[in-house]
């Protein structure tokens, strides 16, 4: 699942870029025809990605909390019960080594 919500920022990056390219392109055009100078071109340019990244930013968060809100609803264990139960076992395994094991001989009494 979380290859899948990858691949699709990866998308979404791609797409940002190429309408970059595209962008950079037009303000290229407009300048060369005088309808844009070269400093507001660049500011363009600059505000779409500011706000490409403002809005890839926004959309990890919200892949963030969806995963975080998906992973309560499974049945997995969080890494603090994963340690409580690690420390646990070592704690019932010292105290086992530390009682005698009874044996059984096989002999019927």
């Amino acid at each position: 699942m979380d290859n899948v919500l990858k691949k699709a920022l990866m998308l979404g990056i791609g797409v940002g870029a190429t309408t970059k390219k595209k962008l950079d392109k037009l303000i290229k055009e407009l300048v060369k025809k005088g309808e844009l100078s070269a400093n507001e071109g660049k500011k363009i340019t600059d505000d779409f990605v500011k706000k490409s990244k403002q809005h890839t930013d926004d959309i990890r968060g919200i892949i963030n909390f969806e995963m975080k809100r998906a992973m309560k609803k499974m049945p997995f264990a969080t890494k603090a019960e994963l340690k409580r139960l690690e420390k646990k076992i070592d704690r019932l395994s010292k105290a086992g080594k530390a009682t005698p094991a009874k044996r059984k001989t096989g002999r019927k009494k």
